[in-house]
């Protein structure tokens, strides 16, 4: 009797392992959820990269996905804007498979000093989102990415680096990486409209100042303020010491050009960011 016990024991032991083993999530699956929503890491030049999908973009109109590059500590890399020196980030998607374009954004940078200078970007990483719009929205597509950037530390070095992600239309998310993306989405300046820019800003031209300067006045609590202009224009921003108050010095011009042409400013904020565009020129008419 007391053999038969022990193995009857040994019975209900098997069974209890068989029975957690069949309800205990697999690893396996577990990997093969997550690894279509993001690629592998690629390294850069004291850098690493990927690409990370949401998931949850908007069936039959783009996938929402993020370019998320990390930097050795203390490193830095630029905004499409780089500041007094420097080289912004170049994207490209050529080689793609079923996706009609794809569009960037760039979270609010940071004004960094960089040996003296004043360099526009971002510290330690970035997450940039993006909007992938397939050609056929019933079909899969594949991004592909090879972006060309810079990372600087006591240099500056230039880094190229690739990454591929599927991207399938019958995956309903959201992905253990939506919340990095919303994250990365709430950090992009909002594009004012001209109502709206007339409502928060106020931009009087400084006559009294020897070079082009103009006067700006925010209502909102501004951290910080940056000017883009075209391709040989280049404008400086700083603070008045009045609250809410910045100067926009133009600093560079083309040739003998004397029009100043349309501006963007981003405006830095603590709860949201955003961004307009401006005739600097009509404000400096008399």
């Amino acid at each position: 009797m007391q053999k038969s016990f022990q193995l009857t024991i040994f019975a209900w032991k098997a069974v209890f392992v068989l029975i957690c083993t069949i309800l205990a999530p697999s690893p396996f699956v577990k990997k093969a959820q997550s690894e279509p929503y993001a690629s592998t890491w690629t390294e850069g030049q004291k850098s690493s990269l990927r690409l990370i999908a949401a998931g949850d973009g908007s069936p039959g109109r783009f996938y929402r996905a993020g370019i998320e590059l990390r930097l050795s500590p203390g490193a830095l890399t630029y905004w499409r804007m780089p500041g007094d020196a420097g080289v912004p980030p170049v994207f490209s998607f050529e080689g793609s498979t079923n996706v009609a374009g794809v569009e960037v954004f760039y979270p609010v940078p940071l004004r960094i000093d960089e040996a003296g200078t004043e360099a526009f970007g971002y510290r330690d990483r970035v997450t940039f989102p993006i909007h992938v719009i397939p050609k056929d929205a019933n079909q899969p597509s594949l991004l592909v990415l090879n972006l060309s950037y810079a990372v600087c530390e006591r240099i500056c070095v230039p880094s190229k680096a690739e990454a591929k992600l599927p991207l399938l239309p019958d995956h309903r998310g959201p992905s253990a990486e939506a919340s990095a993306i919303d994250a990365a989405e709430a950090t992009v300046p909002l594009r004012l409209p001209p109502e709206e820019r007339d409502a928060k800003v106020k931009i009087d031209r400084d006559k009294a100042a020897s070079v082009p300067t103009w006067r700006v006045s925010l209502q909102n609590d501004a951290l910080d303020l940056f000017a883009e202009g075209p391709p040989g224009w280049y404008f400086a921003t700083h603070k008045t010491g009045r609250p809410n108050e910045f100067f926009i010095v133009e600093v560079e011009q083309p040739g003998a050009e004397t029009r100043v042409p349309p501006v963007t400013l981003t405006v830095r904020n603590e709860k949201q960011s955003y961004e307009f565009a401006v005739e600097l020129d009509a404000i400096s008419a008399p």
